[in-house]
């Protein structure tokens, strides 16, 4: 019988585990986005050096898988750090996950924000020009205000990517809503209600997270003035 199978002490477990998922996932999610944003900015400018740093990074998060960067990050960047500094702590479990997912997003909201501020017609700029704008006030006031309405659908696809990502964590012990199953089911050895049960949890979240999006591009690409109708 399920109740057998979700006793409140199991209820309760997943709720927490849901928790931290949606708290990995919310700060993976605005750090990468902020970091998105430099690195996009990196990559278009004319400065050489940066603009290869940024496509460095970029490339490299988004050309490895992202359980092979959170092994590198848990596992190996310590080892490496010792051998200069054999005092070294390294970062906890959670807040490694917190890095290494911030990376990942970080990487591929760079290239959306990039396309996305590309997509802003020339003219605009040329118009910010000439009214005697500075490059931080075109950017703040004409690219960034229209590049959001284009970019919102691609980063609430990787937003919703993400949540599901973030169950990549339990590799490195971070008890999330996955590894919260996993040790339950040690116990229980209830695998079936259980993993349908962690399934629809991300199904239920991941169309949530879409629901939201849709309504912040519906409220983006509202004409002005319109706010009221």
């Amino acid at each position: 019988m399920l109740q057998d199978v979700f006793t409140p002490d199991v209820l309760r477990a997943l709720w927490r585990g849901t928790q931290l998922t949606l708290i990995l996932t919310a700060l993976a999610a605005a750090f990468g986005l902020a970091l998105g944003f430099v690195a996009a900015l990196g990559r278009m400018s004319r400065v050489a050096p940066l603009r290869w740093l940024t496509g460095a990074y970029i490339e490299v998060f988004r050309g490895t898988p992202l359980l092979v960067q959170l092994y590198f990050l848990y596992f190996a960047v310590p080892q490496l750090i010792r051998l200069r500094f054999p005092n070294f702590e390294p970062l906890p479990a959670l807040q490694t996950g917190i890095l290494g997912l911030s990376l990942f997003a970080g990487a591929y909201a760079a290239e959306i924000i990039r396309g996305s501020l590309n997509a802003v017609p020339r003219g605009q700029v040329e118009a910010a020009r000439a009214l005697g704008l500075r490059p931080a006030q075109t950017l703040s006031q004409v690219l960034v205000p229209q590049a959001a309405r284009i970019a919102v659908p691609a980063l609430g696809n990787q937003f919703i990517g993400l949540l599901k990502d973030s169950s990549l964590v339990s590799v490195i012990t971070v008890t999330e809503l996955l590894l919260t199953a996993r040790q339950i089911t040690s116990v229980n050895y209830q695998f079936a209600p259980m993993y349908a049960a962690v399934g629809l949890i991300y199904f239920v979240l991941s169309n949530l997270a879409a629901r939201v999006f849709r309504q912040v591009e519906v409220r983006l690409n509202r004409p002005y003035g319109a706010a009221g109708h």
